[in-house]
């Protein structure tokens, strides 16, 4: 409730306006009872009543007076091409009130009731007794000083982050229509999205004026237009350099056709300007007041972060933790990424497997070519044959007769030494190793068992043989 409508009850003074329900209008089978007219706008009419309990309860009706008129209490489209339209508008006033119903904070205008009456839609909300942030302005400049202006904007703030978390935007935040009431608490009423999508979708409201100059971000401006969260920053965020510098900013679409000829922006940033404010708190209103949407704060809970300094180092840590994981997570996908593009390479140079060639024969290396020279020949000896056994055994006339054998003399015995020495000499040349060695000695043993079968004579010339 206005400071206007305020001091007009309490003087007594009824303002009336032609289309307005006249006081003591019943509504709702006699559940609420009109008193006294408030305001009026493009798209409906406030009222105060009373309801059935005695309380005192502000009624809003749909009622865009465009496209309607007032016949007796009934409200009543100018022309039948507009019905459709209006049931559109109505529909949309009803939607918009149920989903304010669903609020509960306490910086938020409390809804009561929706219904239908009069061939048109009614929403009944809390009463809020005290004055508006223009008002205040205007009349009391010098009321609000840095720490209550700081406090205002904290609760809205969490006001907004409120309805946006719910999905709602609320399209008309402004001066007007943050009540400070009694004890002090600022309350966000009169809530725009019904209107907003009304004129998007009504061919006469489109020329209806919807948006505030100096508050509404340049994209209210542009039909069909792009409107987020940051769009109602900066309308608060307006709203709250009126309170500080004693006027509104720049109108946003001058300022975006500054931007677009490259001439300078005519908005003069707050930061630097008042020493009595934190520059945080300067800082975050000039960045929510950016002209671009992209180049905003995009949230409440942000714009809360960095006017509050707990806030921002309770921020600052979390984001070094998360820098901290992200950091390992990258080192983590760089070598991950690293040995996927090494196993790329590998399988992208390696040769085709070649076929398998038959090897050629190879024919065998003697295991000492060394011995290939051959060691003086040996004459053989005749084995000796026991006269006895020659007298018991008749000679056969088929076989050649038998040399008869020779005895083993010293000069035999010169003999196989002096082969054996040969034998030593060539396989030693190059070197002398144990395999070498072990070589002579078995070949000279094997010698003399060849060419006499006698043991003993050949242990003999093996010792005397060995190296």
């Amino acid at each position: 409730m206005s400071a206007q409508a305020e001091s007009r009850q309490d003087v007594g003074v009824t303002e009336t306006f032609g289309d307005s329900l006249p006081n003591g209008t019943q509504l709702l089978h006699g559940q609420y009872e009109i008193t006294q007219f408030l305001n009026a706008g493009g798209f409906g009419i406030t009222y105060l009543a009373q309801d059935s309990l005695d309380r005192t309860v502000v009624i809003k009706e749909c009622f865009p007076a465009t496209m309607c008129r007032r016949a007796d209490k009934d409200v009543r489209v100018r022309s039948r091409s507009n019905e459709r339209e209006f049931e559109s508008i109505v529909r949309l006033f009803g939607q918009e009130a149920r989903a304010l119903a669903k609020l509960d904070h306490p910086n938020i205008v409390g809804v009561h009731q929706v219904f239908e009456d009069n061939h048109t839609a009614y929403m009944a909300l809390d009463l809020v007794k005290g004055r508006d942030l223009l008002d205040i302005i205007d009349e009391e400049p010098e009321r609000l000083g840095p720490p209550e202006i700081r406090a205002l904007l904290t609760k809205i703030l969490d006001a907004v982050a409120y309805i946006h978390n719910e999905g709602v935007l609320h399209r008309d935040i402004s001066p007007d229509n943050i009540l400070l009431s009694e004890s002090g608490e600022p309350v966000l009423i009169d809530f725009g999205a019904a209107r907003e999508e009304a004129t998007r979708k009504s061919r006469i409201l489109t020329a209806q004026n919807t948006v505030k100059d100096g508050y509404s971000p340049q994209e209210f401006y542009i039909s069909g237009s792009k409107q987020t969260n940051a769009s109602d920053l900066y309308a608060l965020a307006a709203t709250f350099y009126h309170l500080i510098t004693g006027e509104a900013p720049p109108i946003s679409q001058a300022r975006l056709a500054a931007v677009a000829e490259e001439r300078q922006d005519p908005f003069v940033p707050l930061s630097g300007r008042f020493n009595r404010y934190d520059r945080f708190f300067l800082a975050a209103l000039d960045r929510a007041l950016e002209i671009f949407p992209k180049d905003r704060l995009q949230s409440a809970e942000d714009w809360l972060t960095e006017i509050d300094a707990e806030r921002r180092r309770q921020a600052a840590q979390s984001k070094a933790q998360t820098d901290e994981k992200m950091q390992e997570s990258i080192q983590k996908l760089v070598i991950e990424t690293n040995r996927q593009v090494e196993e790329a390479q590998t399988k992208a140079v390696a040769p085709p497997p070649k076929a398998k060639k038959t090897p050629k024969p190879v024919e065998p290396k003697p295991m000492f070519p060394e011995l290939m020279e051959a060691p003086p020949p040996v004459k053989p000896k005749p084995k000796l044959t026991p006269t006895s056994e020659l007298e018991q055994k008749p000679a056969d006339a088929t076989k050649p007769a038998e040399t008869p054998l020779v005895p083993l003399t010293d000069q035999t015995a010169a003999d196989a030494a002096a082969a054996a020495a040969h034998i030593k000499k060539v396989v030693l040349e190059g070197g002398s190793t144990p395999r070498k060695r072990l070589l002579t000695r078995v070949l000279s043993v094997s010698l003399w068992r060849h060419s006499q079968g006698d043991d003993g004579q050949q242990a003999t010339i093996a010792g005397k043989v060995d190296p």
